[in-house]
């Protein structure tokens, strides 16, 4: 591992979030994650920071019969398509002739599936035995001119086996890689997420000017008292509760900017209380009163509070979590979570926990 990836990943385990969790694994140059219904997802990368972006990603979700997806996201930088091979050629699997893929949400990368189902199945056994896939980028009028890129398969192995155990797959016929004769039938069920039920949306106004008194209660939950806190906005959240959300420069960074929250009736200083983002079982220590988010945002269509924790500038590391209000407390409907810095971009981030949001 580079050192600017073991910095990035120690940036990130200092994020609130716990992004060093049981099921967030690093094995060489792959990472692989699983949720808390058991769908898993596995990333290989170039071993070189500076080399151009593209990474491969394999998932699969957790119910005996769910299919193994296996896709490959390259940044073009310019270039108008990419060819892809193993550095052994006689390995098979991976598509012949120029590919173009797919636009990514939020990325320059672009998306091509490349196996799905038994084919996956036949790819990751050459995966296993190549130690790079190449990736040639082609430009207009051009022959391939050397912009390549190397994906490492060092670690592949280790990487899926896990997953194999995560799922509750090994000695099935349906694992990745310790396959064996029992039936798929043996694969316990996939368990349910948990189920939060978002408020409806309120039309109701917050109120225009707030008193001294209720700025010096939004400002006392910022470290040290922050008196450059303001407040950054006031959401109706229906019941005649509004949640009012406070910046704390003192405690913010260059791009990790930090707010906290007060929610209660306009009016009544007294009845405000501490917005309480409390973590589920098993996200770190769900005892801790949290108060703020970094980087949020609220959505009043939805009830939603977005955060994005950075691991570093560009954002390719970090924590991504959706809070819901239910019409009593936020609740943590979705996580994601990247604990090293290897250029993926957010959107593909692996999911670490998630809830079913029903409204």
């Amino acid at each position: 591992m580079h050192h600017c990836t073991r910095l990035a990943l120690a940036v990130a385990l200092m994020l609130p979030a716990a992004s060093a969790r049981a099921d967030f694994k690093d094995f060489r140059d792959w990472l692989a994650a699983c949720d808390n219904v058991r769908n898993c997802s596995a990333f290989a990368t170039s071993p070189d920071a500076g080399e151009a972006g593209a990474y491969l990603r394999i998932e699969r979700g957790g119910a005996a019969d769910a299919p193994v997806i296996v896709t490959l996201s390259v940044d073009l930088g310019g270039a108008k398509s990419y060819g892809v091979a193993f550095d052994d050629p006689s390995l098979p699997g991976l598509p012949s002739g120029s590919l173009q893929g797919e636009d990514g949400e939020g990325s320059d990368y672009r998306r091509t599936e490349i196996a799905r189902g038994n084919a996956a199945s036949a790819l990751i056994d050459s995966i296993r035995k190549a130690k790079a896939i190449v990736v040639t980028r082609h430009y207009a009028g051009k022959p391939p001119d050397g912009a390549v890129t190397r994906i490492s398969m060092s670690g592949a192995t280790a990487s899926l086996l896990w997953i194999d155990d995560q799922q509750k797959r090994l000695d099935t016929v349906t694992a990745l890689v310790r396959r064996g004769a029992k039936p798929a039938s043996a694969v316990p069920p996939q368990s349910k997420p948990p189920v939060i039920i978002a408020a409806r949306p309120s039309d109701a106004k917050p109120p225009e000017s707030h008193s001294s008194a209720l700025l010096a209660k939004g400002r006392a939950l910022c470290d040290d008292n922050d008196r450059n806190s303001q407040i950054e906005d006031v959401s109706a959240l229906g019941g005649g509760q509004f949640l009012y959300q406070f910046t704390c420069p003192d405690s913010s960074g260059a791009y990790n900017f930090w707010n906290v929250f007060l929610i209660g009736p306009a009016g009544n200083v007294q009845a405000l209380r501490p917005a309480d983002f409390r973590r589920p079982p098993g996200l770190g220590d769900k005892d801790a009163p949290r108060s703020g988010l970094t980087n949020p945002s609220f959505d009043p269509r939805t009830m939603t509070l977005t955060s994005f924790n950075k691991g570093r500038g560009i954002g390719d590391c970090g924590v991504e979590e959706e809070w819901v209000w239910d019409g009593k407390a936020f609740q943590l409907a979705l996580e994601r979570t990247m604990g090293e810095c290897r250029l993926i971009p957010a959107d593909d981030w692996p999911v670490t926990w998630r809830a079913e949001v029903r409204r």
